[in-house]
């Protein structure tokens, strides 16, 4: 391990420090040894213990996001927002000329990097003022803004035992950004200078000295900083091995004396060394380990459902971040990572008092709901048929997707919201049961390990949506979730029958609850082992509902691997009506039908239409505004396989309860009996 600088700085730079990054030297790439091995090789190496603990923690990079409110970044190192750098990560590639010590810190500020064949992050093009990290970084310079940094266990360059994943350090404060060569481009560099001197870092060697007192520091001398005769620009020497320009525009940039500088740079004691004077000014826009628990007040009902009260809290006791997987409230053991063991698990847990939001505070109409809703349709999208007298007193709005299938929309009013068992009772009654509600993991996201944004439980037969443990059959479901799965079987039938088809009743029930701004993104219901048939009763507050053709059949082919590529043909494209091209591939394929072109002459004919064109999403085909006591029923073998549809509610909570039915073939022999149930008098439906 080169030499490097330690906190304690009661004896000068004596000699100079070499900077570091894991890569591959060129002796390494002609072995063709990986990184992989690079790295292990270097895990197996004998890190030091640190002297302590970090303030707040994190395994997963979610968990931390989720708690610290100046670290919102599920990627990248850099956490800005409106023109400043909050937040940043120091974790396995810093890029080239790294430093580390107990009180500074030199990295790139990434951005514009690809992976090369060795695993190394490099610059794939210049990196300019204008660029939105760049400006960020000057602009908390500027603003003497304290930045929170984070250090991640695969950092390989300070050399020392980290104790979690994901260790926050302490504040820093922006001291130097320059501009250099990194390969064959220009980046950005950024040195942070710890602001609180006077304590000892957690992340210091352990049986290292306590760093020098403020009385006796020298805050006096600073690295040299020389004029360019080219550009009049001044810079900072950074290296050992002589200054050199750092403006990008300059013919003499990053050059010693004319000549490019050697590929192996050491730092310049002195730009180590420096240490900038306290200054008061330099402050934090948030604390480094929030107390989000003390300011939520759980007897006031607005609180618990609101945006802030569904965000990550630091656990008081082993100061680990967790996520609100709960609808009541956090668990630290509860929100672990795959691995963890049980032997770290805390005892921690805080459940609000969830007091039921009244209705009043969720609808604005002015005695909650119409007596007759008036709707006007948007011309921009699908318009219905309306039916005012089959099923009174609900309106019926039906949507047909030529070959397809049909949304029925059963539009609910004053009368039917406040019966006895209703709505309006439905909506208080579900929040006062303990319902099970949880968040779950999305199967696949970009991020691993994120959270859905919103809150589920399932009753009857197990689907997919969570595992079968957490299914609770209906032998188990309060009598709310009866009378909801009353309207539900209900709507599901008038809306078959009206069709032709027949009717196959619900067997499962998936309630999800939305606290303040949760919402749930443009997905489908296809799953083979479903009926055609899906109903939701909406509870609460208005959302809005959007249905779309899915990318793949709107434009004939999947998405891009490539900027410059078309994705995969559909091997049988349906060419649905309003698709991209509709009548180009119609022609083409009746042609290909009548086997007047060939399979490759079919083909080549539908790439040139793509050819040169972007792919875009599919324009939204139905907008329905989903208000309490409203029900949707989508029917159609392929309704959920060509189109996606999502979910965006207002205000403060709303629950959206969704009956299918799923096949028993389908299911476990011993799950079979969740899905058995059987309706009293009164909680089967009347349509009133």
């Amino acid at each position: 391990m080169a030499p490097r600088l330690g906190v304690n700085r009661r004896q000068a730079v004596e000699r100079p420090v070499r900077t570091g990054r894991i890569a591959k030297t060129k002796k390494e790439q002609a072995n063709k040894v990986s990184l992989d091995q690079l790295e292990a090789a270097v895990n197996n190496q004998a890190v030091e213990p640190v002297y302590g603990a970090p303030p707040a923690w994190a395994e997963g990079r979610q968990q931390l996001c989720d708690a610290i409110p100046w670290f919102r970044c599920t990627q990248g190192a850099m956490y800005h927002n409106e023109g400043f750098c909050y937040g940043f990560l120091v974790d396995a590639d810093g890029g080239t000329r790294t430093y580390i010590d107990e009180e500074v810190i030199i990295t790139r500020i990434g951005g514009c990097c690809t992976k090369d064949s060795g695993g190394n992050l490099t610059l794939e093009k210049n990196q300019d003022p204008d660029n939105a990290l760049v400006q960020s970084i000057i602009n908390t310079q500027k603003s003497q803004l304290a930045v929170g940094l984070v250090i991640g266990s695969k950092n390989k360059v300070l050399n020392r035992e980290l104790p979690h994943r994901y260790n926050i350090m302490d504040w820093f404060h922006v001291t130097n950004v320059w501009f250099e060569k990194i390969g064959k481009k220009h980046g950005v560099k950024v040195r942070f200078e710890k602001l609180n001197l006077a304590e000892k870092s957690w992340w210091a060697a352990k049986d290292s000295l306590p760093p020098v007192p403020l009385d006796e520091r020298d805050f006096e001398t600073k690295p040299e900083i020389l004029k360019c005769e080219r550009c009049s620009t001044e810079s900072v020497r950074l290296y050992e091995e002589g200054w050199m320009c750092l403006e990008p525009g300059c013919v003499g940039f990053w050059k010693i004396e004319n000549a490019f500088p050697p590929a192996e740079l050491t730092f310049n004691p002195d730009f180590l060394s420096f240490r900038s004077r306290p200054d008061p000014a330099i402050q934090p826009h948030y604390s480094l380990v929030p107390d989000l628990l003390s300011t939520l007040d759980e007897h006031a009902a607005d609180v618990s459902t609101s945006r802030i009260a569904w965000k990550g809290i630091v656990c008081p006791m082993c100061f680990k971040c967790i996520r609100r997987t709960f609808w009541s409230g956090w668990k630290c053991d509860d929100d672990s990572i795959d691995g963890e063991k049980c032997a770290s698990s805390c005892p921690f847990e805080k459940f609000m008092n969830m007091n039921p939001i009244s209705l009043r505070m969720v609808l604005d109409h002015f005695e909650l709901a119409p007596i007759k809703r008036a709707i006007l349709f948007d011309r921009k999208f699908s318009i219905p048929e309306i039916d005012d007298n089959t099923l009174f007193p609900y309106r019926k709005l039906t949507y047909k997707l030529d070959g397809v299938g049909s949304i029925t929309h059963f539009v609910s009013n004053k009368a039917i919201n406040s019966r006895t068992n209703g709505p309006d009772d439905l909506f208080i009654n579900l929040q006062r049961g303990d319902l099970g509600l949880k968040r779950f993991r999305l199967q696949s996201s970009l991020v691993a390990g994120t959270l859905t944004s919103h809150f589920a439980v399932n009753y009857g037969m197990p689907y997919k949506y969570v595992v079968s443990v957490d299914s609770k059959g209906f032998g188990e479901a309060p009598n709310d979730m009866l009378q909801a799965l009353g309207r539900l079987s209900w709507a599901t039938e008038k809306a078959v029958v009206c069709s032709g088809d027949k009717y196959l009743p619900p067997n499962e029930l998936l309630t999800l609850g939305y606290f303040e701004e949760m919402k749930i993104g443009f997905h489908d219901d296809g799953e083979s082992s479903l009926g055609p048939s899906i109903a939701t009763l909406s509870l609460g507050a208005k959302a809005t509902m959007f249905v779309r053709m899915k990318y793949k059949y709107f434009n004939g082919c999947t998405r891009r691997a490539e900027p410059k590529q078309i994705g995969t043909l559909l091997q049988d494209d349906p060419i649905l009506k309003d698709c991209m091209f509709e009548g180009e591939r119609r022609t083409l394929k009746e042609g290909f039908d009548a086997g007047d072109i060939s399979q490759e002459e079919y083909d080549d004919s539908r790439r040139a239409l793509s050819m040169g064109r972007k792919g875009k999403e599919a324009p939204v085909t139905i907008k329905m505004e989903l208000h309490h006591g409203d029900l949707v029923v989508m029917h159609g073998e392929n309704l959920q396989k060509y189109y996606e549809h999502s979910v965006v509610p207002e205000n403060k909570l709303r629950f959206a309860l969704t009956a299918r039915y799923v096949k028993p073939d389908h299911v476990d022999a011993k799950e079979i009996k969740k899905g058995q149930f059987s309706l009293t008098p009164e909680q089967i439906y009347d349509g009133k």
